[in-house]
């Protein structure tokens, strides 16, 4: 479905679809701007949109980058060719996103990825002996 997208200043987009239905979205997250003043804020009288913080992506509400990170450290020793593709890794997502990321933010989606890989995982396992 094609969209037309326009930013506004408060850096959420109004996309419209083919049907030219307008659907506010918190800028980079595609996700719609929930007001608490009704539907349509020019019939409230109000030019900016409210919403609750618990609606957004941890990443844009977070102070800092190891705010909320309770789940505790996980220190990892690795073999040299394993930190060379974390590496290699972490610059290609900085190139998706044409942006800089947070060490700590990419390797916890990688290491999320993984677990949402398992069979990946067991191939590696494999090619290191576990089943030997």
């Amino acid at each position: 479905e094609e969209q037309d997208k326009t930013v506004s200043n408060t850096g959420n987009t109004e996309q419209s679809d083919q049907s030219g239905e307008q659907k506010k979205t918190v800028s980079g997250t595609g996700q719609p701007v929930q007001s608490k003043q009704g539907d349509n804020p020019t019939l409230s009288g109000s030019n900016t949109d409210q919403f609750d913080r618990s609606d957004l992506p941890r990443i844009v509400v977070r102070d800092s980058v190891k705010e909320d990170r309770d789940g505790g450290v996980h220190q990892l020793f690795v073999y040299q060719d394993t930190e060379d593709k974390e590496k290699q890794a972490r610059r290609d997502l900085e190139d998706r996103f044409d942006d800089d990321l947070y060490k700590l933010d990419a390797r916890e989606a990688i290491y999320l990825a993984g677990m949402q890989n398992l069979d990946d995982a067991e191939d590696i396992l494999r090619e290191w002996g576990v089943d030997f």
